[in-house]
């Protein structure tokens, strides 16, 4: 069964995988593909089976569900993207109970530090061009924070390889 072990592995490295593909093409597109999403899905029982030691899937089911639940309601408040909704639902499905923490949290620094960069390159690109210059800065920062698209995709890629490389190290679990 030790062979199993490297399929453990393999899966891993493949969600890894997708997860950089989501945040390479949120980053050049403001998208990620639907098969993103349904890849991590996929993968996920594979990993399961072949894993070294039981994994509550279950419980990652049920935390997927919630954390799904929770980003059809951020999405119909205009708060989220689908796109970011369903791939962060999908890594929620690998962290599970344990790990969801470090999902989010990490998902969130990332963001906000994303975020920041966002509306501050904006500001400069406008204030670079605009005749008032610095000037019009405390008011630009409002007018940035509303106006900025922002592609979370990268943050919830930051979260889950900071979750994937907790699950990988055999020792935590």
């Amino acid at each position: 069964m030790i062979w199993l072990q490297y399929f453990h592995w393999v899966f891993l490295t493949g969600a890894a995988g997708l997860t950089i593909a989501a945040a390479v093409s949120d980053a050049r597109s403001f998208r990620i593909p639907n098969w993103v999403w349904a890849g991590l899905a996929a993968l996920f029982p594979l990993y399961v089976l072949s894993a070294p030691r039981e994994v509550p899937w279950e419980q990652h089911i049920g935390v997927s569900a919630l954390v799904l639940a929770i980003g059809f309601a951020l999405f119909a408040g205009n708060f989220a993207g689908a796109g970011d909704v369903k791939f962060l639902a999908a890594t929620a499905l690998w962290s599970g109970p344990k790990l969801i923490g470090v999902l989010l949290v990490v998902t969130g620094l990332a963001g906000g530090v994303l975020a920041l960069g966002y509306v501050m390159a904006g500001l400069w690109a406008r204030n670079r061009t605009s005749a008032e210059g610095a000037a019009s800065l405390p008011g630009g920062i409002m007018h940035g924070l509303t106006k900025v698209a922002i592609p979370y995709g990268i943050a919830i890629a930051a979260g889950s390889l900071a979750a994937f490389g907790m699950m990988a190290d055999p020792a935590l679990f």
